[in-house]
């Protein structure tokens, strides 16, 4: 009760991270919006290639 100091607050440091909310957030999720247009750029060329080979066949 008759402590020295500030008192304690227990709620002064409470807070969570979620997943993806540390240091290297920014960079983990451009590298990772990268990833995603590279894989849709390539399915994407794969569709095409394959409906212009099934279009080309018929």
């Amino acid at each position: 009760m008759f402590g020295f100091g500030k008192p304690k607050n227990p709620d002064a440091h409470r807070y969570y991270l979620l997943p993806g909310q540390g240091r290297g957030a920014r960079r983990k999720h451009q590298r990772q919006l990268i990833a995603a247009w590279v894989v849709g750029a390539i399915a994407a060329a794969i569709l095409g290639a394959g409906l212009w080979l099934l279009n080309r066949r018929y």
